[in-house]
């Protein structure tokens, strides 16, 4: 959180350079995902040849990755950002059959240098087939022994475990799958705790950062604060 107020403080001094000694070189922002083709969380009729992503600052490095609904990679070369637009990236891809393709994406503002990072998905519209599973043929031991097993209740959650449950309502304005639910930033929140500043992870988050980008602002705010705490 101490580090979050300070970029604030920042950006509000900036005619005032020389005070405290900031320059206008520590404003900090990120590379914000804005846009896409296809959109996060859409639904398209084929795999397109081309992952289009539009970002709310221009690029000095970006790098990106499509899995595939089969979990294998289907981009096929490097993605590049439009020099003439440097907030616009692209990257060649194939197509895997229907399914949800994920989108792994790391860049670095060419703006201030910041890293952030993201993960979006969309959807090849179609029935995806589902591989048959055939069942094992019982031995007699191990029929003799199902007939005998009595019926055991499940173990009791872990402490510390998510106790929530998903309903998949995505939260407005975060474009990270892995963070878009209440649920899935609370298992976070419930596992780095004690290692992080909640509130700046969740500001973090709100402001358009990635998970690892924002995991570790809120890592170095605790650990300010246990500094500060010290002495």
């Amino acid at each position: 959180m101490m580090l979050r107020r300070l970029r604030f403080l920042a950006a509000v001094c900036l005619a005032f350079s020389g005070l405290f000694g900031v320059g206008t070189g520590v404003v900090s922002a990120h590379a914000q995902y804005q846009s896409s083709t296809p959109q996060a969380n859409s639904t398209v009729s084929s795999a397109p040849s081309q992952l289009q992503v539009t970002y709310t600052q221009e690029l000095a490095d970006i790098h990106i990755s499509i899995m595939g609904p089969h979990g294998t990679e289907v981009t096929t070369g490097p993605a590049k950002f439009d020099l003439a637009n440097r907030t616009n990236a692209s990257v060649p891809m194939s197509g895997d059959g229907p399914g949800v393709y994920t989108v792994l994406w790391h860049n670095v503002s060419g703006d201030d240098g910041d890293p952030n990072d993201g993960q979006f998905v969309f959807t090849v519209g179609g029935a995806a087939p589902a591989a048959p599973i055939a069942a094992p043929t019982p031995t007699p031991a191990a029929t003799q022994a199902a007939n005998t097993t009595t019926t055991q209740t499940a173990p009791p959650a872990a402490a510390g475990a998510v106790t929530c449950i998903d309903n998949g309502v995505l939260t407005p304005g975060i474009h990270d799958s892995r963070v878009d639910t209440y649920c899935k930033r609370q298992a976070i929140r419930q596992k780095y705790a004690g290692q992080i500043d909640v509130v700046t992870f969740n500001e973090a988050l709100a402001d358009g950062e990635g998970l690892e980008s924002a995991l570790a602002d809120a890592r170095a705010d605790f650990q300010m604060e246990q500094s500060q705490k010290k002495h």
